[in-house]
């Protein structure tokens, strides 16, 4: 009996060791592949800067190469694409473009924030008009009397 206890424990001490080998090699490993994943963030960090530079680049009209040129084409036109997609939405909420300068100006602003324009509003009918026209032709504007008659 005494012989079945000693393998026993000889066993469950070696299992114990397996065990702890095998955490620490798996600490490793996790160890490891968070040192590979830092890399690779690191890579993508500067390989999206490398793009933005080609594509600053491109945009000065300088020559990127073939087909650095065909990709930054396609960024442009993806941005061209987001602008009218982002000035739907401005007007989707009430705003309207500045005619000075072009951005969208907020629907409850008289002045544009970017250039100081008079903002331009846009009616129901579709007709623009400045904010001091649409003042301008507000019930009780006139000096007549409601009726249309002047007194």
């Amino acid at each position: 009996m005494k012989e079945f206890f000693e393998d026993l424990g000889k066993r469950l001490g070696e299992t114990a060791e397996t065990v702890t080998n095998k955490a620490g090699e798996a600490i490793e490993i996790q160890r490891l592949k968070g040192k590979v994943r830092r890399l690779a963030r690191e890579n993508a960090v500067d390989l999206m800067e490398m793009g933005r530079m080609i594509y600053e680049d491109y945009n000065g009209g300088k020559d990127v190469g073939e087909e650095a040129e065909e990709l930054c084409a396609a960024v442009s036109g993806r941005e061209e694409s987001m602008k009218a997609l982002n000035k739907k939405i401005a007007r989707l909420r009430g705003a309207s473009e500045c005619p000075s300068c072009g951005k969208m100006v907020g629907k409850d602003m008289a002045y544009c924030p970017y250039c100081g324009a008079e903002a331009v509003k846009e009616e129901a009918d579709g007709e623009e008009t400045t904010e001091e026209e649409s003042e301008e032709e507000a019930p009780g504007a006139e000096a007549g009397s409601a009726d249309g008659t002047e007194k």
